[in-house]
């Protein structure tokens, strides 16, 4: 049997490359199936052009959209050379997926050595495609990788293009879900602005960039990363792609954290030792002043407490000092920063309050406390009185906590100098 005794038409209606043939005006005079399949053209498309996809496009390897004089036909008719091995990007309105082909135009001439037609082949190569190149090297990576796409770049970031595995278990997200996302869906309340502008700054100038950013999970857990951004570039130095390597470091942070605590904490009574007061203290007196709120700070030493140790014991003057710690919680609001300095001196930042009702709650716990008794291991009744020295930043002042504890400390000398249990302003 020679090659003659086959069919030709039934050979390039199951041939599973797409071929299709252009007259020299462009038009498709055939097209098989596997072409109309790789082309998302109907029959009726492809031959008439009567209902074609407005959005239907070629894109180059770069994934840009091609311009139609740049089409391969439109390239073979205007050059009159053959084109083969064109890597193209084929898409419609009915997919984000791109269909990629490897694309072989031929052009046949007549005796006048004109173009009579173009002869067109697709091999479908979207498989072995990789529109991340070391996808299947970062995949199984213990390390989360994310891919962005560079353009177009928008307010609200860049999609995602690419997770891998450790994304996923990180953060519960499927790949689909977050896929055409950007990263801000990974973002909530406490994720830093200050951070995320610096991230956004970089890239929208195509630079690479690092930060730790806290991030959330699908199911509302917050997460830490150590993330590092570079751009990725093309072989003509144009960046397509961001990626980001990214480390949990949760429990990094945490420990951090958890250490810059114990460094700020009274371990008796919880409350803020010295140096942790004083950077709070300062803190909120900053914020005070740029809002111009009145703030005030009250010393309070508890009197003759010396006599407690030497009669009971320093153990029972330490429960002494965790029970009156307990009192100062009920007395004082959430948003009063509560320290102690030392001993039996403890000292509170009264936010947003004036003189007039700074001197009236804290009549209020001196009343409390003188008339709480303190149960000792059911073995010692024990009652003690307070002397507080009280101070304010007025607004406009200049909000200087070395000047407001001295002035508070010399108020509280005085109470205690006219008798004690009283507060001195």
């Amino acid at each position: 049997m020679n090659l003659s005794q086959f069919d030709s038409a039934a050979l390039l209606e199951n041939l599973h490359t797409g071929v299709v043939v252009h007259s020299n005006d462009t038009k498709i005079s055939y097209a098989n199936p596997k072409a109309l399949e790789l082309l998302r053209l109907s029959r009726s498309q492809a031959l008439g052009k009567d209902a074609l996809d407005p959005n239907w496009r070629f894109v180059d390897k770069h994934s840009q959209v091609m311009s139609i004089d740049t089409f391969p036909v439109n390239s073979v008719i205007r050059t009159k050379a053959p084109i083969t091995n064109l890597e193209v990007g084929i898409l419609d309105s009915s997919s984000e997926k791109v269909t990629w082909v490897i694309c072989n135009v031929y052009p046949e001439f007549d005796d006048q050595h004109q173009i009579k037609q173009i002869v067109v082949s697709f091999l479908d190569i979207t498989r072995q495609k990789k529109i991340i190149p070391f996808e299947d090297i970062v995949e199984l990576a213990n390390d989360i990788i994310v891919v962005t796409e560079a353009a177009p770049f928008k307010d609200q970031g860049p999609k995602i293009v690419y997770v891998n595995q450790a994304f996923t278990d990180l953060t519960g997200y499927k790949k689909e879900e977050v896929i055409g996302q950007t990263p801000r869906i990974l973002q909530g309340p406490n994720t830093s602005n200050e951070t995320t502008y610096k991230i956004h700054k970089a890239l929208s100038q195509q630079l690479p960039v690092k930060a730790q950013i806290l991030n959330y999970s699908k199911s509302g857990q917050e997460y830490w990363l150590d993330m590092n951004i570079v751009p990725m570039k093309n072989e003509f130095n144009d960046v397509f792609y961001f990626a980001a390597v990214e480390r949990d470091v949760t429990e990094q942070i945490e420990r951090e954290k958890l250490v810059k605590e114990l460094s700020v904490r009274d371990p008796l009574t919880s409350f803020l030792n010295r140096r942790g007061f004083f950077e709070a203290a300062k803190a909120s007196l900053s914020y005070a002043k740029r809002n111009i709120k009145s703030v005030s700070l009250a010393m309070i030493d508890i009197d003759l407490f010396k006599a407690i140790n030497d009669n009971y014991g320093h153990h029972t003057g330490d429960e002494v000092l965790k029970e009156f710690a307990k009192i100062m919680c009920e007395c004082f609001r959430d948003s009063d920063i509560i320290g102690r300095l030392g001993g039996e001196e403890f000292c509170v930042l009264l936010t947003d309050s004036n003189l007039l009702s700074a001197k009236e709650k804290l009549d209020m716990f001196r009343d409390t406390v003188e008339k709480n008794t303190i149960s000792i291991e059911g073995e010692y009744l024990i009652k003690f009185t307070i002397s507080v020295g009280l101070t304010e930043s007025e607004k406009n002042s200049e909000y200087n906590l070395d000047a407001m504890l001295k002035q508070a400390d010399k108020y509280l000398y005085q109470a205690k100098d006219t008798g004690r249990n009283k507060v001195c302003l």
